[in-house]
This record gives structure tokens, C-alpha cells and sequence, in this order.
């Protein structure tokens, strides 16, 4: 199993990330127990969780998932990512080496799943949205916002520049989830953030993470912790190659002193 290392800086993530899995549609995944990927979905990468009308149109919390076996999944503490045939999973990390967020890649797109910390009552997306949309603006980019089965979203023309000089654009679709103590939100890139087909099974993986909130106290907006799964730190290669491309990023505003939450 390769792994890849991330860079970032202050205006771009360099997502070469650590690479974690990677299925084709006749393999198991690596580290799901020997669960084959076809017996959960079909050759098309789909399945039945993108094809039932009662999916929840939203990540799973832990005590929703249950004891969900269904799908393979990997544990990354905070997030649970199932790994559907012809997709990769990417861990990425901080200039510290510590997990920060989970990408699914998929036939040319991505979408980047971030989980935060929420207030016991109300949701932040309302909110979050606005924050990003003037952050784009701000920026010299455009942003529309839309209603589609996800709710409110964001579809953005985001301005970045990886080296000095170099102004490149690019179409993002930024989406989020309001769940019980937790907020995930989810960036889609490439064909997927604007053709609705080309998004179906990245929506599919999004809709089927497993949030694992945990019990401690957190402030809202705090990041939930990730860490490598077991599959890729056993076999770490500290040799391993970089794998360099740029994705604009836009951190949650940092929380005032004044907002904490007990148990």
C-alpha cells in the first residue's frame, strides 16, 4: 500500500495526502476483514446505497450505523469511510504529520470530507455557508447558492495561487450536514462539482460515513481527531513518493474564547 505525504500552505493544499486504500471492482479492500466489495455494491460502484429511496441524505451517526456491516469501512477515529469499488481514499495531513481530512477520489473528481464538533442544540451550516461564501468573494471568486437533495449548498469559481504569479480557477461544490452534536462538510472538485452524474458515487460514500462524535467535550467547530488507520501505518513506507496538486481550503472561522460546551 503506497502512502503519500500532503503538503500545504497558506493558500493552497498540496493533496498528495496518505494514501490508504484503493479498491478496483473485482478486489477486497485491504483491512475490511475480508469483506468483498461486490458482495456491497454492484459493478458500477453504486449499489443499492445510491439507488434506495429511504437513503438518509446525510453521514450516519455512530449510533444510527449500528453494527452496519454492509459496507467496508475504514476507521479513522472520528470518521468512518466505506471503500466502493473504483474509488481511492486519501488521508490528508497537516505540516505536523497529523490527519486532518478524508478524500474519496473517483473517475477524475474528488470530495474532501472534514467532521467538526457541533452545539448540543441547532446546527452551524446556515452560518458555516455564509462564512465560505464571503470568503470567496473575498478572494476574487463567485459563488451561487442552490437547493438540491442535499439541502443548501454552495457552488463556487474559487481563485488560487500555488506559485507566486500563478492565478489559477477552480469549480468547487461545497456542501454540509447538521448532525447530532457533530457537523461534516464535504467538498466535491472536478466533473463532480458540476454534472450531477459524474457526483453519484462520491455522494454515495459521503451519505454512508459513519460519524463517531465520542462523548468528551468539545467546543463547537473544533475538529473531531482523526488518525491513520491501522491498514496504512503498518506498512508505512517513509520513503514513500509525494504526490503534488493544489486544492484551495477554507478553514472554519476560529471560535471565540466565549464558546464552550460541557457534559
Amino acid at each position: 500500500m503506497a502512502l503519500r505525504r500532503a503538503k500545504s500552505d497558506k493558500k493552497a493544499t498540496k493533496d498528495g495526502a496518505t494514501k490508504v486504500a484503493e479498491a478496483g471492482t473485482d478486489e477486497t479492500a485491504a483491512g475490511t476483514d475480508g469483506v468483498d466489495l461486490d458482495d456491497a455494491t454492484t459493478a458500477d460502484g453504486v449499489g443499492a446505497i445510491a439507488r434506495s429511496g429511504t437513503v438518509e441524505r446525510r453521514p450516519l451517526d455512530e449510533d444510527e450505523a449500528g453494527d452496519d456491516e454492509a459496507l467496508p469501512r475504514l476507521d479513522l477515529g472520528g470518521l468512518r469511510v466505506p471503500v466502493l469499488p473504483e474509488t481511492e481514499l486519501r488521508v490528508e495531513l497537516n505540516e505536523l504529520q497529523q490527519p486532518i481530512a478524508a478524500t474519496v477520489l473517483h473517475a477524475g473528481s474528488t470530495v474532501q470530507i472534514l467532521a467538526f464538533a457541533a452545539p448540543r442544540n441547532g446546527g452551524i451550516w446556515d452560518e458555516v455557508r455564509a462564512e465560505i461564501a464571503e470568503s470567496v468573494r473575498a478572494d476574487g471568486g463567485q459563488v451561487d447558492e442552490v437547493e438540491t437533495t442535499f439541502g443548501l449548498e454552495l457552488r463556487a469559481k474559487v481563485r488560487a495561487e500555488p506559485q507566486p504569479g500563478q492565478v489559477t480557477e477552480q469549480l468547487l461544490r461545497f456542501v454540509g450536514f447538521d448532525g447530532p452534536r457533530w457537523f461534516v462538510r464535504g467538498v466535491f472538485s472536478g466533473p463532480a462539482a458540476t454534472n450531477p452524474a459524474q457526483a453519484v458515487v462520491l455522494e454515495s460514500v459521503l451519505t454512508s460515513v459513519v460519524v463517531v462524535r465520542g462523548t468528551d467535550p468539545m467546543a463547537p467547530r473544533d475538529p473531531l481527531p482523526l488518525r491513520l488507520p491501522r491498514e496504512a501505518t503498518a506498512g508505512s513506507d517513509p520513503a514513500a513518493t509525494e504526490d503534488v496538486a493544489v486544492r484551495p481550503t477554507f478553514e472554519l472561522p476560529v471560535r471565540g474564547p466565549e464558546i464552550t460546551e460541557t457534559q
